[in-house]
């Protein structure tokens, strides 16, 4: 894969403003009889071709000199199943699939010959070009005998990613810190082939997007790249960068949206290519930080049909050790595809639903190797993709716990799946860990990058939250029924070791990651429950409000954080409420206790009446996010007053109704633990 497009059409149909094939030489030039050619490129590039090619050369003959009769059986060996499997006789990359299997999909096979559609990936340039929906870049012609003029939209729009583009230097600053500091956590591309295709594009495009042979998906992975490195910076970082803060939070923002506009002029729908998977994977990073989490859920969606479509599903263990550039194209592949599975099954306790399959648990992990060499390495040797490859294990524990509870009929058959998985959980993380996420001195192995500290406190507050996402649908019962007290026991600790570890994480220097901030709110949800069923006597009660303080504080000092911005009016609300309780009761009645309950509708209400200010004090910085809109007079929207203190509180669905809340962005992700009250 280059980020750099050939231009195939030749010289005279470029001159004449006709659509050419491609072919050499061309069917307009033979039918002319005039010479065909095509552009030559810089001499730089003309060098560097020419000893590729002899190099090309020598090995065929060297190839063809050892081997030429094993090279022919193996071409008349595959022909027949390569013609099956794709509708064409060109030779393409070896498959798994036997004989028998071919011949038992040969009516999917040929069926989606007539939709344009394939199983082998690599005939999708071929079919794409014969139907004439090939990806054509912004100057070249578009139809036979039609104008060259570029397309008013697309050269605006490329004009404007233009001006989003840092410089040089800055430029290279950013895309190393995202490989050297962010890129652990997601490991969604390789970064020895983005750079050298950052290299390409310098200097043979001289960093301009709109060049006819740059390809705007490859484009949008590097506005995803830049758009984790700014949002994930830490302040001082970004300063260093010459950043000032409102400029990081606008920025990120912008490159985020660029990343779009990319995809959609690249017509990354029909058009499939690696690069958009990659690009909308490592945009996981930022979505929710900049407070895109809706966007991102959609174009997850998009990615995980297109990788099946490219065939990443189905690309199986890696056998070569070698690292050519079509074992390095494959592993790409898998490093994206992991990064899909985890965020699709992490998602299962908020949308109750999964995309992709559990059957995919046993080849979809990439391989634990470094960059620059590709060897593969024990589990044990922390590389930028064996944090992936743990959290892929954990990650697959989801989809199983939400098939098994379907399956249960009754509610103490799906309390043991619970607990079941629960046990799983915990054995993965202690007797499944790698040794670099073990609890031994990092100083022992100075070896090790400079990550790994950070890996560590990652794994600690995901590994926590994850604990909470098994126990979530028993929550609400462990506050009133012994039964399930060991899941609000649970739930508890795991919230206080959030806590913790977030106090410890704005001390070391790492990257600020999303989960900081969205489980240290999800942690502080989960102690204000507890609050709300003890009295103020309990000796727990102070421990617990001191640590919803600590986590208010952190968060309030993140104001471009969409979440932690979020996180903070939601908490104080609920901390507001808390203190109203009134005074400590041991024994209290029943029309008491019904006064010490959370009122989740007026939480929600209070939540929102305290972020009414900063609509009108600033624009949303994305049009479906932010407050919702209020007219002055104390009416919403729809005309109707909010309801008066005393009156009997609406249902939930009524308040949203009522207040134009339509689950505003993450709210979803912060509300989810709480929302359960309402049903």
């Amino acid at each position: 894969m280059s980020s750099i497009r050939r231009r195939l059409a030749c010289v005279e149909c470029t001159r004449r403003k006709i659509r050419c094939d491609k072919v050499v030489p061309c069917r307009n030039c033979t039918r002319r009889g005039i010479t065909c050619s095509r552009a030559r490129g810089t001499d730089d590039e003309v060098e560097r071709l020419q000893a590729r090619v002899q190099e090309l050369e020598a090995a065929l003959k060297e190839t063809t000199h050892l081997q030429p009769q094993i090279q022919q059986q193996q071409l008349q060996s595959r022909s027949r199943s390569e013609i099956l499997r794709n509708g064409s006789n060109t030779p393409v990359s070896e498959t798994a699939e036997t004989p028998e299997r071919e011949m038992a999909d040969a009516a999917t096979i040929l069926e989606f010959l007539a939709w344009g559609r394939r199983k082998n990936p690599d005939y999708h340039e071929v079919l794409a070009r014969r139907d004439g929906v090939e990806h054509e870049s912004p100057g070249d012609v578009t139809a036979e005998g039609g104008s060259v003029d570029r397309n008013p939209e697309i050269a605006s729009s490329l004009a404007y990613l233009q001006l989003l583009l840092p410089d040089r230097d800055l430029l290279y600053q950013l895309v190393s810190y995202h490989c050297e500091c962010v890129l652990w956590y997601h490991g969604s591309f390789h970064s020895h082939r983005l750079q050298d295709e950052l290299d390409n594009f310098i200097r043979f495009a001289n960093g301009q997007i709109a060049h006819p042979r740059v390809d705007l998906q490859w484009v949008a992975l590097l506005f995803a790249v830049l758009t984790g490195a700014l949002a994930c910076a830490p302040r001082m970082t970004a300063q260093a960068w010459g950043f000032p803060e409102w400029e990081q939070t606008t920025l990120a923002q912008r490159w985020f949206k660029a990343v779009s506009t990319c995809l959609h002029h690249a017509d990354f729908t029909a058009i499939h290519s690696p690069y958009a998977v990659q690009a909308i994977a490592t945009l996981t990073m930022s979505a929710h930080l900049l407070g895109f989490s809706n966007s991102l859920s959609v174009l997850l969606a998009a990615a995980t049909r297109i990788a099946q479509g490219l065939g990443l599903h189905r690309l199986g263990s890696e056998k070569e050790t070698m690292p050519t550039p079509a074992m390095i194209d494959r592993e790409i592949g898998r490093r994206a595809w992991c990064q899909l599975c985890i965020q699709d099954w992490f998602s299962i306790p908020f949308s109750e639903s999964y995309l992709i399959p559990r059957g995919c648990v046993s080849t979809a992990r990439p391989r634990n190797c470094r960059d620059d060499d590709m060897r593969k390495l024990s589990d044990d040797e922390p590389t930028l993709t064996s944090y992936s490859r743990f959290f892929y294990q954990v990650a697959s524990i989801m989809p199983s716990l939400q098939d098994s509870m379907t399956a249960s009929n009754t509610l103490y058959t799906r309390y043991e799946q619970v607990l079941e998985h629960d046990r799983r959980l915990r054995s993965l993380a202690t007797q499944g860990l790698p040794l670099y996420l073990r609890n031994i001195p990092v100083e022992d192995h100075p070896e090790w990058p400079r990550y790994v500290p950070w890996a560590r406190r990652s794994l600690a507050i995901s590994s926590s939250h994850k604990i909470i996402m098994i126990h979530r649908k028993f929550l609400e019962l462990s506050f009133t029924n012994p039964v399930f007290a060991r899941t609000r026991r649970t739930c508890v600790a795991a919230a206080r070791t959030i806590i913790k570890e977030q106090k410890e994480a704005i001390h070391d220097g790492g990257p600020v990651l999303w989960i900081h901030q969205a489980f240290s709110v999800a942690a502080s949800i989960i102690l204000c429950l507890d609050l709300f069923h003890r009295t103020n006597a309990d000796p727990e009660t102070t421990y617990h409000r001191q640590l919803v303080n600590d986590g208010l504080e952190i968060l309030s000092h993140s104001e471009s954080n969409m979440i932690a911005r979020r996180g903070v009016h939601l908490l104080e609300a609920l901390l507001a409420r808390e203190r109203d309780r009134g005074s400590p009761r041991q024994l209290p009645s029943p029309e008491q206790e019904t006064d010490r309950n959370l009122d989740l509708v007026g939480v929600i209400r209070s939540f929102y009446e305290k972020g009414r200010w900063q609509r009108g004090r600033t624009a949303s910085r994305d049009g479906s996010q932010g407050w919702p809109p209020v007219e002055r007079g104390g009416s919403d929207r729809t005309g109707q007053a909010p309801t008066p203190a005393g009156a009997t509180s609406p249902s939930l669905e009524g308040l949203a109704m009522s207040y134009g809340l339509e689950c505003a962005e993450s709210l979803e992700d912060i509300l989810v633990l709480a929302a359960n009250y309402a049903a």
